[in-house]
């Protein structure tokens, strides 16, 4: 089995317009100490939901990055693929991370895909589509092994 292909701004890659590039290269480099790049791709009137989270505004935005980054000991994003059509654009991740509370701060590794919808150049909305339980429900003693169990007794 091939490696995942990571892509940056500079990447030959087909049917990817400008503004997919620079979200993609903005998210392969974004840490704590950068979170004020996410203006750069992000509209002021964004609309970003997540399986636990639903979003409205750029400010708003930059502070549940801002939260996210606080509490973790480290987290990255690798973009593994995108599909774009248009103003309309399928991106495929992987998050790394670690938090002090989940898994002992062991490495957590989420495989997600987020819709995202342009104008203007920014991202306008984004949906992020992940197993929530995968990333902090089994990690957490006695839930964690009745999730496990469930999801082994389903497969």
């Amino acid at each position: 089995m091939s490696s995942p292909t990571t892509y940056s701004a500079s990447d030959e890659v087909p049917y990817q317009p400008d503004w997919l590039r620079t979200y993609v290269n903005t998210y392969n480099e974004l840490h704590a100490g950068n979170l004020d790049r996410l203006a750069e791709i992000y509209q002021d009137n964004v609309v970003f939901v997540d399986p636990v989270h639903k979003i409205e505004g750029l400010n708003q935005l930059q502070d549940y990055f801002n939260n996210l980054y606080l509490n973790m000991n480290q987290c990255q994003f690798v973009i593994t693929n995108t599909v774009a059509n248009g103003h309309q654009a399928a991106i495929y991740w992987t998050m790394t991370f670690s938090h002090k509370k989940i898994k002992s701060g062991q490495d957590v590794v989420v495989e997600g895909h987020s819709l995202l919808k342009e104008t203007e150049g920014k991202v306008v909305y984004q949906r992020d589509y992940f197993d929530v339980s995968s990333m902090v429900y089994e990690h957490v003693p006695i839930i964690g092994s009745i999730i496990k169990a469930i999801k082994s007794r389903i497969g």
